[in-house]
């Protein structure tokens, strides 16, 4: 046992630094390894029910039939696909499933015995029960948290940590110490977004307030992981529509520096009280409203003088049919916005969305997603450095309506009930979700890069690098000869955009069906390197990239599923439909381009 620390303690000092530091700090001791057993000094009781050994072996023995495991999986039985709206995708998932009801179909899974898929571990205590489930089981990915160090420190008695990180190289997570973190778990499922969220065994090896929450973390990021992935068929509506707008409305082409106050306006909450800020100050700031914002600001008697939608959905003309026909500001819309939406507006403008497939062709706005908010960001950040946020809140507080009174969502259901516990701009009592700080974040990231000043007087998340503000008096400014700035950064255009070019991811799949596959863990290994090449072409072909991400994503997560829910030896009939049906997408592109 002593080798083997002193073994573990060489291999983090060279190559895991913060957890020799870590393990070196502890000065006093509550936690003593004796009798087989670990001694809590201060409760004056063995921590084991029965042994080190005896306990080990009961945690680790047989995880897919362990009662002490919990098991999640994305899907007991994957569902069929709506084929109208995802005409393409919906048809190869049905597909899939249909030929696999006919190959011996379980509805329960068919698992290797020596092969675990995502696998999570809260609570190393001596960490036996780690080491024995490494000698026996190969994992889709490892994650081990421990809140308290000293277990950490004497699982290096027990534990060949070197070995470990060998046999798992890139797919081991060891959190240690405090509260786990949300970024952690993120690490952990988006590394290989597809393959992880299949399936999670959990195994709890005590439970205090940190693994409580460890494990309420885990259950509210497994729910929103896999939202986001998009489709081919998303991707072509916005095309479509970009293709009718071009060269239709002046485009935002460039920027220029103008220095004065912009405030941008949300739906949140707070932008109830935000009202008062907005109206008094509204002859001193350019004011840019975002998304449903307008609705609530009109019903105030506040007309913004630039207002912005991003979303290529059906559903945004009937948002706005009420409000944009007599809108007098500017309407600047996403070249993917519906074109029935442009046309209801007095004085339209149009710019690229940032992750559009073409956008390479086009100046776009860094920073500008995912949300709308984000854009109305952007755009302030091209023309001044001083912003001013009105219910851009990025949270909420539970059981309260998340958007302001007098918007589209008044007869919508807006509560939500669970959340992640955030830092608040003036409370304490905030929450978000994984969309919204990922809003959050790139505001934060265009705040520093282009060292803006932003006063945010929402009641909502804190963003770095802003000024948590509740009121202020702005001089006035000449409005008319500011907006007349802005509109010079708006040009005719006469563009002609090509087809993008599919074909060589395609292939790329198409091949890898013809690999013989012969064990569920090695087509894990194939799904998780097509993965990779996947993300790998957003840098060598970034419009196959956007266009083929989200619909190869369902295509290979079904896939992947499935072959838990047949004889293994019938995996090829499923690659078989892969490898002919998804030449379709390049099928109904050319139709779109010609």
């Amino acid at each position: 046992m002593q080798k083997l620390f002193e073994k573990n303690i060489k291999f983090f000092y060279q190559n895991i630094p913060s957890f020799y530091n870590l393990i070196t700090s502890i000065k006093t001791r509550r936690y003593k390894l004796t009798n087989n057993n670990i001694y809590d000094t201060k409760t004056n009781i063995y921590i084991y029910p029965n042994s080190i050994d005896e306990d080990s072996l009961v945690f680790a023995h047989n995880p897919i039939q362990n009662i002490l495991w919990e098991k999640e999986f994305f899907y007991l039985n994957p569902p069929r696909l709506d084929e109208k709206e995802f005409f393409i995708t919906a048809k190869i998932v049905n597909k899939l499933i249909d030929k696999a009801k006919d190959l011996n179909y379980t509805n329960s899974f068919y698992f290797e015995k020596n092969f675990l898929p995502a696998t999570v571990i809260l609570g190393i205590l001596a960490g036996k029960h780690i080491e024995l489930l490494a000698q026996k089981y190969n994992f889709q990915s490892l994650f081990i948290y421990e809140p308290e160090p000293e277990f950490f420190a004497i699982s290096l008695y027990f534990i060949d940590y070197e070995k470990l990180y060998k046999k798992l190289k890139g797919k081991l997570f060891i959190f240690i110490k405090n509260k786990l973190n949300y970024f952690a778990i993120e690490k952990f499922y988006f590394e290989r977004v597809i393959t992880s969220s299949f399936a999670r065994f959990t195994l709890t090896v005590y439970e205090n307030n940190y693994i409580n929450d460890a494990k309420n973390k885990f259950s509210e990021t497994s729910l929103l992981k896999n939202r986001g992935w998009g489709t081919f068929e998303d991707e072509v509506k916005g095309i479509k529509n970009h293709l009718q707008n071009i060269n239709q409305y002046p485009l935002f082409s460039k920027s220029k520096k103008l220095n004065i106050p912009i405030c941008i306006v949300a739906n949140g909450k707070s932008l109830e009280k935000n009202i008062g800020f907005i109206k008094k100050n509204r002859d001193s700031m350019i004011i840019i409203s975002v998304g449903t914002a307008l609705k609530p600001l009109i019903k105030a008697g506040i007309e913004s003088d630039f207002h912005i939608e991003q979303e290529r959905i059906d559903i945004l003309k009937e948002a706005l049919k009420d409000i944009l026909p007599n809108y007098n500001g500017y309407f600047l819309g996403a070249s993917v916005v519906n074109p029935s939406v442009f046309q209801m507006a007095k004085k339209p403008l149009m710019y690229i969305r940032e992750a559009f497939t073409l956008e390479d062709n086009y100046f776009t706005l860094k920073y500008s997603s995912p949300i709308v908010g984000n854009t109305g960001m952007a755009f302030a950040g091209e023309f001044t450095n001083a912003i001013y946020l009105c219910g851009m809140d990025l949270g909420f507080r539970l059981g309260e309506r998340k958007h302001s009174n007098g918007s589209f969502y008044d007869d919508k259901e807006d509560i939500e009930k669970s959340g992640i516990k955030v830092k608040g701009n003036f409370s304490n009592d905030i929450y978000s979700n994984p969309l919204l700080l990922s809003s959050k974040k790139n505001i934060e990231k265009l705040i520093k890069e282009k060292n803006l000043t932003v006063y945010n007087l929402s009641d909502g998340v804190y963003i770095e690098g802003s000024i948590p503000l509740k009121d202020k008096n702005l001089p006035k400014i000449d409005k008319t000869k500011y907006i007349g700035e802005i509109l010079k950064c708006f040009n005719k255009t006469d563009y002609k955009d090509k087809k993008p070019e599919i074909k060589n991811l395609l292939l790329a799949i198409s091949r890898a069906m013809d690999i013989k596959i012969t064990s569920r863990e090695k087509l894990t290994s194939l799904i998780e390197g097509l993965e990779d090449l996947i993300k790998t072409f957003e840098q060598v072909d970034k419009e196959a990239f956007l266009l083929l991400r989200g619909s190869l994503f369902h295509i290979l997560n079904n896939l992947y599923i499935l072959s838990f829910k047949i004889d293994f030896k019938e995996y090829p009939k499923l690659a078989k439909i892969v490898k002919k049906e998804i030449f379709k997408f390049e099928e109904y592109l050319e139709r779109i381009f010609n």
